[in-house]
């Protein structure tokens, strides 16, 4: 039995040469398709058994391509869309949290989000912006 095991571990390290493998894209592709089957179980929410098919098709294509080039660029533009997610999450979390003692505004030259102190209501602030180094006005 261990010999067997042996033979199938040096067959299937072969098969997976020059491969690209199963990476961070493909590990949500999979989570993402366990998912909708899961809601697809449901018999109103049936229709979700067609693209969680697909997810799970294309993440096993992902990983036994041997275009690794692609797979690379594919991984680079998920992981940027993650990422900027993540940013804009942070900052609703940041604002929700500091909603009582401070304001978060836009610059509009350089569109920095910058933090400020809230100020009275009703009064036209200055705005130093520390990214692009300009000066604008909002009113409060």
């Amino acid at each position: 039995m261990k010999k067997w095991m042996e033979s199938l571990r040096i067959k299937l390290q072969r098969f997976m040469y020059g491969r690209y493998g199963h990476d961070e894209l493909s590990r949500f592709l999979l989570i993402v398709s366990f998912v909708f089957i899961l809601l697809g179980s449901i018999r109103y929410l049936s229709f979700l058994l067609a693209p969680a098919l697909g997810a799970w098709g294309w993440a096993l294509f992902r990983t036994f391509s041997r275009n690794r080039y692609d797979r690379q660029n594919e991984l680079y533009k998920y992981i940027q869309i993650k990422n900027s997610v993540r940013q804009k999450l942070n900052l609703i979390k940041a604002m929700w949290r500091d909603r009582k003692t401070h304001r978060y505004c836009k610059c509009p030259y350089c569109k920095a989000v910058i933090r400020i102190t809230k100020p009275g209501k009703g009064r036209t602030i200055s705005i130093h912006c520390p990214h692009c180094g300009r000066n604008f006005e909002k009113r409060t």
